[in-house]
C-alpha cells in the first residue's frame, strides 16, 4: 500500500520534472529506492502507462536502484529524454 503511494509521488515528481525542462519523452530514468521497496521498472511503466502518459515508452531505460536509505522514499537520480521542439 505504501508503494502506491510512492509511485504516485514519483510520477508526480518525474512528471513535474520534465515539465520544468522541457522533456518530451524520457530515454534513460534512474532512481533509487528503499532495500524492500516493491517499486520496480514493471511497476514504474504500468502507473505511466495507466495514466496515458506518452514520458515512458518501450525506448525508455529504467533503472531503479536498491539501497539503504529511508524506508517508503525515493531519489531520481537521473532524467534523460528528448525535449519538445
Amino acid at each position: 500500500m505504501h508503494d502506491t503511494f510512492l509511485n504516485q509521488n514519483l510520477y508526480e515528481s518525474i512528471t513535474h520534472l520534465c515539465e520544468e525542462h522541457s522533456i518530451a519523452k524520457i530515454l534513460n530514468l534512474t532512481i533509487t529506492v528503499h532495500t524492500h521497496s516493491h517499486i520496480t521498472e514493471q511497476s514504474i511503466r504500468e502507473y505511466f502507462s495507466d495514466r496515458n502518459s506518452s514520458l515512458i515508452g518501450d525506448r525508455t531505460n529504467i533503472l531503479v536502484q536498491k539501497k539503504d536509505i529511508e524506508p517508503l522514499t525515493a531519489t531520481i537520480n537521473q532524467i534523460d529524454g528528448e525535449k519538445f521542439e
